[in-house]
């Protein structure tokens, strides 16, 4: 009889619906402490996408500061490979044709 009562309970309160409010958007930045230490995570300065124009393109934008900065980039046309060489306020970016290529500042 109980697990008739709880399976009705149940029943009904799915019935019940609220509305989730939307959460807000996370922060750029979140630094975490844990019992063995912290850690920072950092959104990417910059970010965006590129055409290539005769396999090649350069992004110039002040967020890329010098060659020690870590660029993330990707072919979203094809399965090409693509090389990215950041350097102090530009991205050059060498690939295949007029593919898109994404690109990302990580540190």
């Amino acid at each position: 009889m109980l697990f008739l009562l709880a399976a009705l309970g149940l029943t009904i309160s799915g019935c019940f619906y609220t509305s989730v409010p939307s959460t807000p958007v996370p922060p750029a930045s979140v630094t975490m402490w844990g019992p063995t230490g912290g850690f920072a995570i950092n959104a990417p300065l910059c970010a965006g996408q590129a055409t290539l124009e005769g396999g090649k393109v350069t992004v110039n934008d002040p967020c890329f500061t010098s060659m020690s900065n870590v660029v993330l980039c990707t072919n979203t046309t094809s399965a090409t490979p693509v090389r990215c060489n950041a350097t102090a306020g530009a991205l050059y970016i060498n690939g295949n044709g007029a593919d898109v290529i994404s690109y990302a500042r990580v540190r």
